[in-house]
């Protein structure tokens, strides 16, 4: 074996090394959403925006916790019945479904599953969502977010 024998896998290599990093390290851009319950009670979060094919599969996979008043705001591009799991993830959440006009259309508590595909529940709404926000799990409970409710997402 010469050299230029081990050129082709040491590249693939680096490679998929490189495109590891780069999706365990991606984040997506933060900005504040509001939510404002039918009581009239408000309630700000600080999300992290996951709004592309990479960072929606990415999620919140692998951290291992998420601040009181922060979230992460998936957007989709059409409205749908977008299903979520809790596969790598070990926080457990709340999935607030979000219409395109703002209306929570449901939330959901949804609990880790480790790293085992078949051990993962799928999560999804009884309406057709645009956008889901998830926060620590209890938080919609603690501020009163329900069907109903209403987000500036």
């Amino acid at each position: 074996m010469n050299s230029n024998d081990l050129i082709l896998p040491v590249a693939i290599c680096i490679v998929a090394a490189i495109i590891l990093i780069y999706f365990i390290t991606l984040r997506g851009p933060i900005r504040k959403i509001t939510l404002t319950n039918p009581d009239g009670s408000v309630v700000n979060v600080s999300v992290e925006v996951a709004d592309n094919p990479v960072t929606r599969m990415k999620g919140l996979m692998g951290r291992d916790s998420l601040g009181a008043d922060d979230g992460m705001l998936f957007i989709f591009d059409t409205p749908g019945m977008y299903a979520f799991w809790m596969l790598n993830t070990t926080i457990p959440l709340d999935a607030i479904f979000i219409a395109e006009n703002g209306s929570v259309v449901d939330v959901i508590q949804m609990t880790p599953c480790g790293l085992n595909p078949a051990n993962c529940t799928q999560y999804a709404p009884t309406q057709p969502a645009l956008y889901v926000l998830e926060v620590n799990q209890g938080f919609s409970l603690k501020h009163g977010i329900v069907v109903g409710s209403k987000a500036n997402p």
